[in-house]
């Protein structure tokens, strides 16, 4: 394990150094490197770049206060320079199937699923999923100040009491049972993402994670806020396939029609709102020239081009289906936590291009590549928007899809 993998940007990351505070004080078990078993920590040793050392022992860590000290310090030498020259972390404690009490270097264990590492099938766990469900438990033991995120669901329960002026009753957990959100096409030229196959712009219930129950004081609950939570510094409200063949995806780009050189009106449409010359498009996937090329794959990759109107027009209701409003976002980046209500304002505000000047990118940001990006902003947002081939086998489009970043 390695001190980044605790902290980034000068603060903690996902509670990590909490988890593994927490963790140690509770005799939990870490897993040592070079198969050579698992360890209880008995004691953590830390010893700064000035040769100071301050040792906790697990006894005393079961102290909420000695907890923040020992916090305190890891920070600390994250925001001076890490594990240099004398400053260190190290932890001793007694190896699994052997009498022995050792002490290893910070490095020596094991990064672990709760700390970002592989979980026990190999594969690395979602954090998203992982994010959302810790925040529903926290949520639903509230009043006991409980789950692994209790100051999250308290910044976020008490930012909506007061914006609503109701007390908080409860949480659903929605999960898995929020609708996808393929495009569609409206008319001749509309492209939209939808919510559950519907054209509402009214989608709490669709983007739904965790739905709060709010009421009066000392009566039943009387109103759902939607959550739609998000965990990391890239957010995407869309990623589809672009060939068609589904029952939900649109048929931009399927392969048949690609192999002759033809692109369908839906394609065209997509094409044509983002200002994409359709020759060059074609060209990146079927003349692809690989990584390691000498050359890009069309000449001038890298164009800024004003929309026309009906192009603004278009791509203005894109991102409106595409933010809706009717919900609360909770993003979390790991390190820090935005809670805001996505009202009918801030959707506009959210489609609101800055000018009609967009960036694309053919063959990527190098000319190379199996994509073509589109890079524009609006008055609350960065986008990132690509046509890509995630295929290893074969060059020609399989999926567009839409980041955002927040400003």
């Amino acid at each position: 394990m390695k001190l980044a993998d605790l902290c980034r940007n000068g603060k903690e990351y996902d509670m990590r150094i909490t988890k593994m505070i927490k963790k140690i004080a509770s005799g939990g078990r870490f897993l040592l490197a070079d198969n050579m078993g698992d360890l209880e920590i008995y004691g953590v040793i830390i010893t700064f770049k000035d040769g100071s050392e301050f040792t906790y022992d697990t006894e005393h860590l079961r102290d909420a206060m000695i907890q923040r000290y020992l916090h305190s310090d890891i920070l600390s030498l994250a925001n001076n320079g890490g594990l240099r020259g004398k400053a260190n972390i190290e932890v001793y404690g007694g190896v699994s199937g052997t009498p022995l009490t050792a002490t290893f270097d910070f490095q020596d264990l094991v990064k672990t699923a709760e700390f970002g590492g592989q979980g026990k099938k190999g594969g690395k766990t979602n954090k998203g999923n992982d994010y959302e469900k810790d925040l529903f438990t926290s949520c639903e033991h509230f009043f006991e100040g409980g789950g692994p995120y209790p100051e999250h669901a308290k910044q976020i329960i008490e930012k909506i009491t007061k914006a609503t002026k109701l007390t908080y009753k409860g949480a659903k957990h929605a999960g898995g049972d929020n609708s996808s959100r393929p495009l569609k096409m409206r008319g001749a030229n509309d492209i939209y993402i939808s919510a559950g196959g519907s054209t509402t712009l009214d989608m709490g219930k669709t983007l739904t994670d965790i739905t709060l129950l709010f009421g009066p004081a000392k009566g039943k609950p009387t109103k759902e806020v939607y959550l739609s939570v998000k965990m990391g510094d890239t957010l995407s409200f869309f990623n589809c396939g672009v060939r068609g063949g589904g029952k939900d995806n649109l048929s931009l780009f399927p392969t048949s029609s690609f192999k002759t050189g033809e692109i369908p009106a839906a394609g065209m449409a997509y094409l044509n709102m983002f200002g994409i010359d359709a020759d060059d498009f074609k060209t990146v996937f079927r003349d692809y020239v690989g990584k390691d090329a000498s050359r890009t794959t069309v000449d001038n990759h890298r164009r800024k081009i004003s929309l026309k109107p009906s192009g603004v027009r278009a791509l203005k209701r894109l991102i409106a289906s595409g933010v809706g409003y009717g919900y609360w976002m909770v993003h979390y980046t790991g390190t820090d936590l935005h809670c805001y209500e996505v009202d009918r304002r801030y959707m506009a505000n959210s489609a609101a291009l800055l000018g009609n000047d967009i960036e694309i990118h053919y063959g990527g940001v190098n000319g190379k590549g199996k994509r073509v990006d589109i890079l524009f902003e609006t008055k609350n947002y960065e986008f990132k928007f690509n046509i890509r081939s995630k295929s290893g086998g074969e060059t020609f489009p399989t999926h567009t899809n839409g980041d955002y970043y927040k400003k």
